[in-house]
This record gives structure tokens, sequence and C-alpha cells, in this order.
């Protein structure tokens, strides 16, 4: 039961460690979502994405 426990826990452990790791990533400048904000205004739908997804998503607001 005690080995069952134990397999249990290393894979949660194994889980969580790999979704903390997945969704790391850096937070964009002001300057970065001013600059992805232009692009979209020229007609660079990548960077509306970014402007959307990333900018707003860390109380970036332009």
């Amino acid at each position: 039961m005690i080995n069952v426990k134990k397999a249990v826990f290393v894979f949660c452990a194994a889980v969580g460690f790999a979704g903390a790791l997945g969704s790391a990533s850096a937070q964009p400048t002001r300057q970065a979502c001013m600059q992805a904000l232009f692009d979209c205004n020229d007609g660079v739908m990548s960077q509306c994405t970014v402007v959307s997804r990333s900018c707003g998503v860390y109380g970036i607001y332009l």
C-alpha cells in the first residue's frame, strides 16, 4: 500500500513540475506591446494575437 502511495505522489509531483515548466513564459515589456500594437494596426494579424493574449493577460494596457 505504501508503494502505491509513493507512486501516486511521484506521479502527481511530476505532472505538477511539468505543468509549471510548460506554462512558464516571459512577461512582455510595455515597449514590446506597443510595437506589437503598431504592427497590428499595420495589418500583421499575428501581432494582434500577441496584443490580445499576452499584453492583456499581464495587465499591460496600452
